[in-house]
């Protein structure tokens, strides 16, 4: 059994939506521990909801996301867990960012990043949010993401974003897996 352990974020739809467990579940069967923290609670909302911003504004990484976080270390570590990958899609960049401050992380992938914009309601500055980044990252970009996560953008200009990829790709299909599976091997023995 390995002792890497991916923590997993989801996106603004929440831990029930979409393929997210099913992701997890793919990870795991590599060999990986995979967390799914369940930041919202159980919520969730669409982007073309009222109240959207509130929502987001409602989940600050440094008040509220910090006791998750070092629950779901404490449980990883109990049950083996020594490096420490995170994954995210849309808002789960959000998470991603932040956690790979800790020097627990060995790597970050944001899928469809949009942290740029939850940085800009909740913390005021992505620029200090990315200095605080020790370990290496891979953004997934989408064309229409913000230009902060875009080659080029504020990621690189602090350079901690070291690897790009542009995809034209929906972002759950076999080139994510393959991806995330390629970062994981590298940084979580």
């Amino acid at each position: 059994q390995s002792t890497g352990c991916i923590v997993w974020n989801y996106d603004i739809f929440g831990f029930d939506a979409g393929r997210t467990r099913q992701i997890c579940d793919l990870l795991a069967d590599r060999g990986y521990m995979v967390v799914l923290p369940d930041y919202y609670r159980g919520g969730s909302i669409t982007p073309t909801d009222p109240g959207l911003v509130d929502f987001i504004k409602a989940y600050p990484y440094n008040t509220l996301l910090i006791p998750d976080v070092e629950r779901t270390l404490t449980f990883a570590k109990a049950r083996g867990a020594v490096d420490f990958g995170c994954a995210g899609t849309c808002w789960g960049s959000y998470p991603v960012i932040n956690l790979c401050s800790r020097p627990e992380f060995k790597a970050g992938v944001s899928l469809h990043p949009s942290h740029s914009k939850i940085c800009a309601v909740i913390d005021g500055s992505e620029e200090e949010t990315l200095k605080r980044i020790g370990c290496n990252q891979l953004y997934l970009s989408a064309g229409n993401d913000h230009e902060n996560c875009q080659p080029g953008g504020l990621g690189e200009q602090v350079k901690i974003i070291l690897l790009h990829h542009n995809p034209i790709i929906s972002f759950y299909n076999e080139c994510l897996y393959c991806s995330l599976f390629i970062v994981s091997r590298r940084y979580l023995s």
